[in-house]
Order: structure tokens, then sequence, then C-alpha cells
């Protein structure tokens, strides 16, 4: 189709009814938006919106993909409880099969490395069985590889991955409630480079293109981010927005951008003094999530939440959240 420049341009009048509808709408409806779920974290962070971007960014094996499955799984209950849209989750990290066995274990009540290692008797088995039939409901679809068809495994980049999301909208009729992309250091780019500085600028073309995809999809998307090792560094070692990798196109493009740090990785048996003067005892279920960035919104400080790995559960410790709302908090 031949582009005549009328497409991206709007009339005042246009201008004025599509955002009083949009208004209306967002009145109308107080649930339109996207909940991370978290009563306290909710309270700060502002639901998500079609076309906007969020950002979780953590070291390796601190959690930023257990959070992003937890999420998703979550959101797709309700998408099923309201009959309307689908979770995507894409995936470059694991097969298909091995992200999908964390929502059986969760469904059976099982710890997940049961699971990968069919170390399971007959009635387990049997209850395994029947997850996988609920599961077959649940509106949470994945984009990626399969061990299934592992001969037909293509090569997988952000083009084809909205490729993919068109022809899920297109031909199945399914349209995306939100996108997740799991995770930005892993996605390739069509262009072929050699060079680090070169990399960083398809990185940053990565992102743009995320930040598209939420607008041309008219739905949220979570994109998935590594940090820098510099945080290692620290003593309070949750990430900041300067931290993420590669490039500063995620503090650009990024509508929210939140942090994680699971400190039995980092500190295990130690107790961890917060920027607020509190003190925190490191146990293999305490995870800090920060909300470091929101656009139209307050963000700063931290939360504690109760998190258990095996069963990709998630919720709120009885400790409460910081009251600090700044930019930065104090004390990096």
């Amino acid at each position: 189709m031949e582009l005549t420049g009328r497409e991206i341009a709007y009339t005042p009048p246009e201008v004025a009814t599509y955002t009083l509808e949009e208004i209306e709408r967002r009145r109308k409806d107080k649930t339109a938006g996207v909940r991370l779920g978290l009563v306290d974290v909710d309270k700060a962070l502002k639901p998500l919106r079609p076309g906007e971007l969020l950002t979780i960014i953590g070291r390796p094996s601190h959690y930023k993909t257990g959070l992003a499955q937890w999420w998703a799984r979550r959101v797709a209950q309700e998408c099923l409880d309201k009959q309307a849209g689908v979770v995507v989750y894409a995936t470059w990290e694991m097969a298909i099969e091995e992200l999908a066995i964390y929502d059986l274990a969760i469904t059976v009540g099982m710890d997940a490395g049961k699971l990968a290692d069919g170390n399971l008797n007959d009635d387990e088995w049997q209850a395994v069985q029947g997850a996988a039939m609920k599961r077959s409901g649940l509106p949470l679809w994945l984009l990626g590889h399969s061990l299934a068809r592992r001969r037909k495994r293509v090569r997988m980049s952000i083009w084809t991955i909205e490729k993919a999301l068109c022809w899920v909208e297109d031909n199945m009729q399914f349209r995306a409630r939100m996108i997740f992309l799991d995770y930005l250091n892993l996605m390739e780019s069509d262009r072929r480079t050699g060079s680090a500085p070169e990399h960083r600028v398809d990185v940053s073309e990565v992102v743009r293109c995320a930040k598209d995809m939420a607008l041309t999809m008219g739905c949220p998307v979570v994109l998935v981010a590594q940090a820098h090792r510099r945080v290692d560094d620290r003593a309070w070692k949750l990430p900041q927005m300067r931290d993420s990798m590669e490039t500063a196109a995620i503090e650009q493009y990024s509508d929210k951008m939140l942090s994680v740090w699971m400190p039995k990785v980092t500190n295990r048996g130690q107790t961890i003094e917060t920027p607020d003067g509190r003190q925190l005892e490191v146990t293999d279920n305490l995870l800090l999530l920060g909300l470091i960035k929101q656009k139209q919104g307050a963000s700063g400080g931290y939360y504690t939440l109760y998190v258990d790995p095996a069963r990709n559960e998630i919720r709120p410790m009885e400790t409460r959240p910081s009251e600090s709302q700044q930019d930065e908090w104090p004390g990096f």
C-alpha cells in the first residue's frame, strides 16, 4: 500500500474526538488497564495502558523472568474470567515445554523440578494430566521454540514475533491484551553486525520496535532486560534506571520500569540494610522490587515480596514497602 501521509496526520477535531473517546472508555471501565496484582505495588504503579512499554531489569538469576511468567499467568486468568483477549509470551530463553512446566506445577501444587525430572507416581501423573487440560483452556499463548517441533525451528527476531502476533489476531481472531518479550539481551536484529558499538545500535532498534509493537498491537508490552554487572559491587543491589545494559534506549522508550533483586543470590544468610535504614533478613523467599520509572506518576521506593521459585508464586511480605516516592533512592 502506498503511503500518502494521511495515515499519521490527525486534524484538531480528530484529536479531540479520539482523546475524549479514550477517556470515556477508561471512565466507564476502571479495569481497562492491566495491573501487576500486588496490592501495595498497585497503589503506586498505575495500570498499564494500550501502547505502553514496561521494562523489567535485573541481574541473571534474580527472578526477572519468574516475575514476567507469574504476571502473564495472572493476566491470562483475568482474560479467561472475562472471556476477552489473550496474553502472548515470547521466549528466547527456553523451550515452550520448559516454560509451561511452571503452569502445571502451580496448578497441582508441586515443585517444578519434580515435573521437569518426570519423577512422578501414577497419582501424581494423573494430577498433572488434569492440570494440562486446564492449561489448554488458559488464554496464554507462547511464541518460541518447541522440543516437539524442533526441526521446524526458525530464527526469531522482534520482526518474526510481530508477524506471529498479527497471525494470531488475523487468523485466530484473538486480540492480545498483553505481550511479554523475554528477553532483550537474547533477541536478534535482522542486521548482521560485528562490533560492540554496532550491536548496541541494534539493541536500541529492538527496544524501539518493542515500543512500536505496543502501539501497533494496541496493548501493553513487557520487555525483560538484563542489568549491568556494576550493580553487584554495591551494598544495595536493586538496579536503578541507568543500570540497564547495552543501551540508553530502554530509559528513553520505556513508559514504566521495574527492577528486581533476589538477595539470596548475593547475600545468602546475611542481613542487608535498606536505603531508609531498615534491616532485612535475607531468606530464600525474599524478592525486592523497585519502581524506577513511571511516566505521569511517582517513582522510587522498593517493595518486599515473598517468592516461591519452585512454584512460581509471588505475594506481598508482611513488611510494608518503603514510603519513599523519590526519583531515586538515597544512599546509592
